[in-house]
């Protein structure tokens, strides 16, 4: 044996049959035309066909954020009935200010449905003017009216300092003479003697002094304290109210300051600096008893309440205002809006079937947890009164709002 063949060289290799591509290929042949093959191309294209028949057509968005409303002149809110009067307009504000109670698969807890209903009873009956102006077809009318009715005794004006300005309520005076005798903060005596004054001075705003009032001191703090007076700061300007101290007190310094003495008094304010300002601070040396002055200011009449009123007011004009501030141009079709208002979603084709499949519960939206269930039509109309916003024809998605 030779070394080639001890080693292998000489062996013969196995050769890979030249039909194995073809038997391979004719496999595949016969399984694509056997009946298990066919019945998946059959299934296939079955299912593909099915799935495009089913797929759910979607309305289209009533509007596309990337362009702008088209503007067809402004639109009013006032109500078609061309003999609506004050009062009428009054016990409708009133009437239509929250939504009714969503039922009872509503998302909200009878804690707080019961909380709502504190808070709407507890709540004054008092609308702003500019509110009433805007279901008037005339503003310089609805303001003569209300002048009318407020000199006869039948209304009351309630002016309250605001950070946004004045703001001007007006309130039925059979609603304030029923508030003052269902007090239990006041004795008959401070009742009888303020009704005497309201009788007497309808249109006045400003309560005088304790021998023009007819009532004394601790009658006066009583009041205060129920919250039928307010203090109000006279003194410096009237949006110091509302400054921060560093802007009173620079223009202070700016006008004194700089003619004083280092060292002195004088050098850092004077003698009632605090007071000089618009503050509630008693000067020094001796200041006037409280009644008709509370740190120097004047005393208003108000109601009880009125700052939950302005609170709730103010937080709901802010809520419209950050809607409309979200969109591109800031602003929206009323319908859309309304419905982002009311808790619901507008848009695009996952966020409609969410809401249509899905839903939102009324419990969980902000209308009810923070504002208690105000309508969109009493806030709207507060806004377009307070200039916040201004209401448009599109002549195509209905009215627009835009934020001014």
């Amino acid at each position: 044996m030779t070394l080639s063949a001890t080693l292998g060289f000489g062996r013969v290799k196995k050769r890979r049959p030249a039909t194995s591509r073809s038997s391979s290929s004719s496999k595949a042949t016969s399984a694509s035309t056997s009946p298990w093959a066919s019945s998946l191309q059959v299934t296939k294209s079955t299912t593909t066909s099915s799935s495009s028949t089913k797929e759910p057509i979607l309305p289209s968005p009533s509007h596309d954020d990337s362009s702008r409303l088209p503007n067809a002149g402004p639109a009013t809110l006032t109500l078609p009935s061309t003999t609506l009067s004050i009062p009428r307009a009054h016990a409708l504000i009133l009437q239509l200010m929250f939504s009714p109670l969503p039922e009872r698969a509503s998302g909200l807890s009878p804690a707080k449905i019961a909380s709502i209903l504190t808070f709407r009873d507890a709540l004054p009956r008092v609308v702003s003017t500019s509110h009433l102006q805007t279901l008037l077809p005339s503003p310089t009318a609805a303001e003569r009216e209300v002048a009318s009715l407020v000199h006869s005794g039948w209304a009351r004006r309630v002016v309250i300092l605001r950070k946004d300005g004045i703001g001007e309520l007006l309130v039925l005076s059979e609603d304030l003479e029923g508030m003052v005798g269902g007090s239990e903060g006041l004795d008959e005596d401070t009742k009888e003697g303020f009704l005497e004054w309201l009788r007497g001075h309808p249109a006045a705003i400003v309560y005088p002094g304790n021998e023009e009032g007819g009532l004394s001191g601790k009658q006066v703090d009583a009041l205060v304290r129920v919250g039928f007076l307010t203090a109000t700061n006279e003194g410096g300007r009237q949006t110091g109210v509302y400054a921060r101290p560093a802007e009173k007190y620079a223009m202070l310094s700016l006008e004194t300051v700089a003619r004083a003495s280092a060292g002195t008094i004088e050098a850092v304010g004077g003698d009632g600096a605090l007071f000089a300002a618009g503050g509630s601070g008693g000067k020094v040396g001796g200041g006037e008893g409280r009644g008709t002055k509370m740190g120097g200011g004047s005393l208003r009449c108000t109601v009880p309440s009125a700052g939950a009123f302005l609170k709730l007011t103010s937080g709901a004009l802010e809520h419209l205002a950050l809607l409309l501030e979200r969109t591109r141009y800031r602003e929206m079709p009323e319908s859309d809006l309304r419905e982002k208002w009311d808790g619901g979603i507008t848009g695009d084709k996952e966020a409609f079937l969410a809401k249509k499949f899905a839903g939102v519960l009324p419990g969980r939206t902000k209308k009810w947890k923070d504002f208690y269930g105000v309508s969109f039509d009493w806030v709207l109309r507060e806004a377009v009164g307070a200039g916040l916003v201004e209401v448009f024809e599109t002549h195509s998605v209905g009215r627009g709002v835009r934020l001014v």
